[in-house]
């Protein structure tokens, strides 16, 4: 696959250079999603993130938050269902001389105990949600959230005690959840 680099604040993010076929995972083919710098990863990049803190980012896609909690001192664990997507990652992070886990797997597949999720923009459907509901409570008891304003968002977050502000993208939400 032909690569590109993008510089996003600071940081260089290795991209495909053009369209990307559908990548299959178990029985399904599923949209590469992942290929895209949406403006909630965006948003949720520029969030403050605490140096030393154990993270886990969900859906990572290009991981460009996970590249910057780990540019702040983050122990990073980035996860994304397609393999090709966890690959570019890893590039990345070479490219910007950091250090961080990258696995394709399911986000219902992460083990471990964690201080902070991070997920941009994952609630584009209710499989997601249900997801997400069952798997957030188990990995940390704090997750920061961008959301574009997709209308299964309160499901998610009624779930939750919840901080919201708007970022520097348009449009863009950061939710940050937490279990108390």
């Amino acid at each position: 696959m032909e690569v590109v680099e993008e510089s996003v604040g600071g940081l260089v993010v290795v991209r495909p250079a053009g369209d990307v076929p559908f990548d299959e995972v178990g029985d399904e083919l599923l949209p590469p999603h992942w290929a895209e710098l949406w403006p909630s990863a965006i948003a949720l990049a520029e969030a403050p993130f605490p140096a030393g803190a154990r993270v886990v980012e969900l859906g990572c896609g290009l991981g460009l938050p996970s590249l910057a909690a780990a540019r702040a001192g983050a122990d990073v664990l980035a996860t994304d269902l397609s393999a090709t997507a966890v690959g570019l990652v890893r590039r990345s992070a070479t490219r910007n001389g950091l250090t961080l886990r990258a696995e394709a797997r399911s986000w219902t597949a992460v083990e471990g105990t964690f201080d902070l999720v991070l997920c941009a923009d994952l609630l584009y459907g209710h499989r997601n949600v249900t997801e997400l509901r069952e798997v957030l409570p188990r990995l940390a008891p704090e997750v920061w959230l961008t959301d574009p304003g997709r209308p299964l968002a309160g499901e998610l977050l009624a779930d939750w005690h919840v901080e919201s502000a708007p970022t520097g993208r348009p449009g863009v939400t950061l939710h940050r959840l937490s279990s108390s």
